[in-house]
């Protein structure tokens, strides 16, 4: 769990749920002996712990092709960045650019 700084908890969140979405998890975390605020409590610690979401997410279905391609190129990006050049400013960006024009 994450270390704190002070003994007390003065920090509030309010957030507006559905009744049913509320009604629903308040019964799931019940049933694991927490209430929603230790619920609450559980995932920002393991968010926090993990650096980010403690599970996947997944995205909306893309259906534009647009955008799968655009996607699959950020991927791509991700899983090998040397192969693709890396500008410091727009000039070098507007440059290279102009380079290209040149050469097709």
């Amino acid at each position: 769990m994450q270390k704190t700084t002070s003994n007390t908890k003065t920090a509030s969140i309010n957030v507006r749920l559905y009744p049913e979405l509320k009604a629903e998890a308040e019964s799931v975390f019940g049933y694991h002996g927490l209430s929603l605020p230790d619920a609450i409590t559980v995932f920002l610690n393991h968010a926090c712990h993990v650096g980010g979401f403690p599970f996947e997410l997944k995205g909306a279905r893309w259906s534009d092709p647009d955008s799968l391609s655009a996607l699959t190129e950020c991927k791509q990006m991700e899983a090998n960045p040397n192969a693709y050049k890396r500008f410091s400013t727009t000039e070098e960006l507007f440059a290279d650019l102009d380079s290209d024009d040149d050469e097709e």
